[in-house]
């Protein structure tokens, strides 16, 4: 049987960005639903226990180039702390000429790896002194005309070499989990990207916009965890009125209905807040999926990690051989951690490189990996517990966004989450409060839009 059940919007997808639009409209008095296929809202921001903590299995920072978190934490009155990491900052690994894995601080002043100062002794320590004079005469380069390069043809072009492969290149596959030759800048930093051309340099962009202080502490996080973020937005959306159903999987979407298969709900407006893929299957098309994004989580009993060695932790560059791309060392990070973990316990998370996330879960993988990143000797005998994790649909690569948009726009469909906003909860809350604003805003005769209460 099917059962009509009509509601103002219907939002198909619980990560943070369906959370935040179903407060906003619930809160505004609208009559809405959202719909998670999984048992648990929250998307990326989910929770797992290690070391006898809850600790984070997605993200576990959020980058403070936009105010969008704090504002909503400040607006839903959500019961968490916002809290700074460290100042130790992030390190990055690399091969020396010898083929030495040698590791370094990230510059001090950068953004997406471009440096503002060149010459600064930090980045000549990674660069080399020659590395570090091509990269100073971006200054005197002109911007280039025409349609935007991709990321790593406009650094290099521009910094040289060097700049692409030790600081562009591993902090693109770390944070956004793409290739630099697959994305502009426009769509990482539009703000930097916008800066340069009025300034005509990335250089002096980069120096008027990065802050100066230490690399990776441009992030902030939320003591006890990230995933306590979407587990308290959830509450609050559900006191406003909001309806949540988990374990509820659509089939397709049309601009005012959802298909559940034995049952079809309809709204005046539909919102799809899911991952890129499962965005274009309920549109519909058929797109090239990104890989999957592997992660762990592991428990190393090891000194060696008690002085914190390369601070918050380490990014590696794509020539040195090792199945994670990027380890955090979670409670050189966070304070929180740092004082819930029992005596002699420490807690990383590795990011798998693409393909190689089955090498790091089980003990003697993951120690073979922290070795690398590190330096520091962990035997698997050091390493008490991993905690394997898979994100199959966490990617939006520009191809799979453009054609999701096109497809949405032409059934009246909205879109939210990294899709429509691009990665990170610093775009992709704003965009939501956005949308939601738009969807309660009631639409002028002249645009003949059917709003049901």
């Amino acid at each position: 049987m099917t059962h009509e059940a009509t509601h103002d919007v219907i939002i198909v997808g619980g990560g943070i960005a369906g959370l935040t639009i179903a407060w906003e409209l619930a809160r505004a008095g609208r009559d809405v639903v959202l719909l998670e296929a999984s048992d648990d809202a929250g998307g990326m921001l989910r929770r797992g226990a290690a070391a006898g903590l809850e600790v984070d299995l997605g993200a576990e920072s959020f980058a403070t180039r936009t105010t969008g978190v704090a504002d909503l934490v400040a607006d839903a009155r959500l019961p968490v702390q916002l809290v700074e990491p460290a100042p130790g900052g992030a390190h990055v690994a690399f091969r020396r000429r010898s083929g030495r894995v040698d590791r370094a601080p990230l510059p001090r002043r950068a953004l997406v790896g471009m440096p503002a100062e060149p010459l600064a002794a930090d980045v000549v320590r990674i660069l080399g002194r020659r590395g570090a004079r091509r990269a100073a005469q971006e200054r005197l380069l002109p911007m280039p005309v025409g349609a935007e390069p991709s990321l790593a043809e406009l650094t290099t072009s521009r910094f040289g070499a060097r700049v692409t492969a030790r600081l562009v290149e591993p902090l693109c596959r770390s944070v956004y989990s793409q290739s630099a030759e697959s994305v502009r800048l426009s769509s990482l930093h539009p703000v930097l990207w916008e800066k340069a051309q009025a300034a005509g340099s990335l250089t002096a962009a980069v120096d008027a916009l990065a802050p100066a202080v230490r690399a990776g502490s441009a992030v902030r996080g939320v003591e006890g965890g990230l995933w306590r973020l979407a587990a308290e937005l959830e509450a609050v959306a559900l006191r406003a009125g909001a309806v949540i159903r988990t374990g509820t999987p659509v089939r397709a979407v049309t601009a005012t209905s959802v298909d559940l298969g034995h049952e079809t709900l309809s709204a005046a407006s539909v919102v799809i807040a899911t991952g890129p893929t499962a965005a274009a299957e309920l549109l519909g098309i058929d797109v090239a999926p990104a890989p999957p994004v592997g992660l762990v989580v592991a428990e190393v009993a090891s000194d060696g990690f008690d002085a914190f060695p390369v601070g918050s932790g380490v990014i590696a560059a794509p020539d040195v051989d090792c199945a994670a791309k990027a380890l955090t060392h979670v409670d050189a990070k966070w304070q929180w951690a740092a004082a819930a973990l029992p005596a002699g316990s420490h807690l990383v998370r590795l990011s798998a490189r693409e393909g190689r996330h089955d090498e790091l879960t089980d003990a003697a993988g993951a120690a073979a990996a922290i070795r690398t990143l590190t330096g520091v000797r962990v035997s698997p005998g050091d390493v008490r517990r991993v905690v394997p994790v898979s994100w199959p649909d966490a990617v939006a690569t520009p191809p799979v966004r453009q054609a999701v948009a096109a497809a949405a726009a032409e059934r009246g469909v909205r879109l939210a989450g990294a899709v429509a906003a691009g990665t990170g909860l610093a775009s992709v809350i704003p965009h939501a409060r956005a949308l939601a604003c738009d969807l309660t805003t009631p639409p002028t005769p002249s645009e003949g839009v059917r709003h049901v209460h």
